[in-house]
Parts: C-alpha cells; structure tokens; sequence
C-alpha cells in the first residue's frame, strides 16, 4: 500500500517521511529548511530521479557552519535516512543536505539505489565514493529508531467526542462549553505528531477564513491522512480513526 501523502510545511512528502523528519529536528533542536520534497518527477535534473518517489528530501544549509551541515547529516542519520551532505564542489547545485527516508514504499529506482550505496557506506553519487558522513548509522531505519523512542498517543483528557457538536462547528463559528471543547480536541488530535493531518500553526483558522470553513478544511485533510472520501464533514469514517486513538464517539 502507498505512502499517504500530504503537504507539509509548502512540501510534498509522505506522512512516513515528515514523521521521521519532525524526529531528526527534535534531535537537531531546530527546524529544517526544505529545498525540495517528493513525488517531484522531472523538477530538478540534478536530482537523478531520486525525488520522482517519495522518502526523498533536500534540505538547505547554505548559511549553515560545516559543524552545523555535519550535524543535521547525523541527526536525519540517526532516525533513519540515507543522507549526506552535498557541496557545490560535487556538482551544480549549493551546499545541502540531500535524504532518502530507508524502508520507503514509494521509493524511485534512483533513491532505491541510494540507500543501497548508503548501505555499502558510499556516497550516492555517480563516482561512487566513500561515504563522507558521520558513521554508524548504515542499519538504521524508522522502525528501529521508534522502537528506542516510541512516539506517545495524542493526549486524550477528555476522551468523548460529540457528533452533534460536529455537526454543529461544520456551519458555526462560535462555539462555546462542552461543545467547543469537543472541536478543540478533534483539531489539536488532527495535529498532534502521531496523527499530523495538519500542522500546528492549522489549529486555528488563518486571517479571513471562518471558523466553519476552517474546520471543513481539517476535516478533509484528515480524510485525505486516512484515505477516506474527502466530503469536508465529520464522518462515520472519521469517528473510526478517532476511535483507534482511544476517544468514544457520542451522540
């Protein structure tokens, strides 16, 4: 089965690889910039076809020290990606840190090759060099790394969920009580890390945009995380997932 995939951050990636790239910037303390994402067929030439897939990952470190470009190499290393760092002496581009998330379902030909060349502790170019990165990390994948750091469930304080309330929040905007307490935890449980259907800054509605319209468009990006019809509106599909993450489905 494919990857799920979504936009994060103004990039295209799968859930798999923003799970694990939200992991190596807790390690790293610091958020990423991204230079290009994946499911990019033909966009960069220089990428070789390794982002036509997903799991792959450009992040830019131009302003970045060779200490700081070593570490956010160790850290994406560390949750399981094949990466290195790229220097504008290797090829046309600028300095960056280029990853391919191990054990992707989605991976192009090209990135497949990558992570064997990782594997066999070389550089993923063409010269087939010696890998220039941090070592100790050529087994590592995502699995193994949440095994040592298991990812807590979404905190449930209140585990009920109302389905009047939602009906409700798809054509109101002010909510109060029971009721707006219930929308609160369906879009904080929409963006919490084990879910991330949407970010954090998504929790509330952007200027000009109504709280109704706002949680439709949740809503859908939580159907399109799950695979399911994206009508916009809380449904019995929706309940589902919910329900997996231990909250119960009232009247």
């Amino acid at each position: 089965m494919p990857e799920a995939r979504i936009v994060w951050r103004d990039t295209l990636l799968n859930q798999r690889t923003v799970a694990m790239l939200i992991a190596a910037e807790k390690i790293h303390r610091s958020k990423f910039k991204y230079l290009q994402g994946s499911y990019n067929k033909g966009g960069v030439e220089a990428s070789a076809g390794t982002h036509d897939g997903g799991g792959a990952v450009d992040v830019g470190v131009v302003s970045q020290t060779p200490a700081q470009r070593r570490a956010i190499v160790l850290a994406l290393r560390q949750v399981g990606f094949a990466a290195w760092l790229r220097t504008p002496a290797q090829g046309r581009w600028p300095y960056h840190v280029h990853a391919i998330a191990i054990g992707d379902k989605d991976l192009s030909r090209g990135a497949a090759a990558q992570v064997l060349e990782y594997k066999r502790k070389r550089n993923g170019l063409a010269n087939r060099g010696k890998d220039d990165g941090p070592a100790g990390y050529y087994g590592m994948t995502w699995e193994i790394y949440l095994k040592a750091h298991p990812v807590p469930p979404p905190a449930v304080p209140d585990s009920s969920i109302s389905l009047g309330a939602m009906a409700y929040a798809r054509t109101h905007d002010v909510m109060t009580g029971a009721w707006a307490a219930d929308r609160a935890r369906v879009v904080a449980w929409a963006a919490h890390p084990k879910v991330a259907a949407i970010s954090q800054h998504e929790t509330v509605p952007p200027p000009g945009t109504s709280w109704h319209v706002h949680f439709g468009q949740i809503m859908r990006r939580v159907q399109l995380k799950f695979g399911l019809p994206q009508t916009g509106i809380f449904t019995n599909g929706v309940a589902a997932q919910m329900k997996r993450y231990g909250y119960t489905i009232t009247a």
